[in-house]
């Protein structure tokens, strides 16, 4: 029989890798077609630097927020107030005439009045004093009406530690919020979690409070874990509060993703929201059906198989993270031969070549 010819071998052999090269071309582009619908991950907005949206709310309720009542405010050493008492027989019997008392609580909260001497104000609000007045005067003027104003703020400090921009010793020179506090140390950082913890002493005890940072800025609700479920207002902060920003945790995105690494986890995200902030799949690389959450319980780690079609298509709940969760989206093989022989022949591609790192 005829040898055949170097021509004819070489053209036997382009066939062959022809053929070949279609076979490949085909299976790329079925596999992307077949999961198309999973690697697209539509951006939400609110996943948008979920810390500087923190600090925007903060900045803003600090500014609009209606000011809690005087009346809640609790009075300390240095701060000076005004006594009234309105109805005091005038020297010469005729008629009441108000007299004014400008005093400074001192460092050991006391208050010094004529005829009832010393009267501890310290950790008493306004309208407590008053009362106390009243009890107190009682016995040297008929039904005393007594009023009392706080001139000066002083003296009066808060700790604020945790992701805050400026931790540290904070004075009340009045009146303030938890988030006229958060304000005042230029909001949180970016290691901020989305809580906020203030833990109080009374004298009933220790108290803690619990408050989410997104309640807190939009609509100024908490929950105080003394009271679980119960909604209040933005509280007020009182001397000796320790107020503490924890850093969050954090989670970890890897693989065939357009931008992998650590994230915080400073609000709540599910696997769908979580590839989102990783940039979304890189579609010329990702196998779709080998998506795994790794997740540690106790000792051991847990693989946790993802379908993103199934929960893109509601048939699967979002799973929500967990810090330390580490999510992995693989690198399909048949994807990569083909990224990396196409860049080599130099032939068109159904997607744009993008090499692993």
């Amino acid at each position: 029989m005829e040898e055949p010819s170097h021509s004819r071998r070489f053209i036997t052999r382009g066939l062959a890798v022809g053929l070949w090269v279609v076979v490949v071309w085909l299976g790329a582009y079925v596999a992307g077609c077949s999961s198309g619908t999973a690697s697209v991950v539509p951006p939400t907005a609110s996943l948008q630097s979920p810390v500087a949206q923190i600090n925007q709310l903060i900045a803003s309720a600090s500014l609009n927020d209606s000011r809690p009542l005087l009346d809640d405010y609790v009075l300390g050493p240095e701060d000076m107030i005004q006594v009234t008492v309105y109805n005091v027989a005038g020297s010469e019997g005729g008629g009441l005439t108000p007299r004014d008392l400008t005093l400074r609580v001192s460092q050991q909260g006391m208050i010094n009045l004529p005829l009832i001497g010393e009267v501890r104000a310290n950790g008493l609000t306004v309208p407590s004093l008053e009362k106390l007045l009243r009890e107190r005067y009682d016995k040297f003027i008929y039904n005393p009406e007594i009023g009392v104003a706080v001139r000066e703020f002083r003296s009066q400090r808060v700790s604020l530690i945790g992701a805050v921009n400026r931790a540290g010793v904070v004075e009340l020179t009045g009146p303030k919020t938890l988030i006229d506090v958060l304000a005042s140390a230029g909001g949180v950082n970016q290691r901020a979690g989305n809580q906020v913890h203030v833990y109080r002493r009374t004298a009933e005890g220790r108290k803690s409070f619990v408050i989410d940072l997104f309640a807190l800025t939009s609509s100024l609700g908490l929950i105080n874990e003394q009271t679980a479920g119960v909604d209040v207002l933005n509280i007020m902060v009182q001397a000796g509060d320790i107020i503490n920003v924890p850093e969050a945790g954090t989670f970890y995105v890897d693989g065939a993703v357009n931008h992998a690494g650590t994230f915080p986890l400073g609000r709540r995200y599910t696997v769908n929201q979580a590839i989102t902030l990783a940039g979304g799949l890189n579609i010329d690389l990702a196998d779709f059906g080998g998506i795994t959450l790794y997740r540690t319980v106790g000792n051991e780690v847990k693989q946790i198989p993802i379908n993103l079609n199934a929960i893109r298509k509601g048939e699967e709940p979002d799973l929500p993270l967990q810090s330390d969760d580490f999510l992995f989206v693989p690198i399909s093989g048949l994807k990569w031969a083909w990224n990396f022989f196409i860049r080599t022949v130099g032939m068109p591609s159904p997607y744009p070549y993008i090499m692993p790192k």
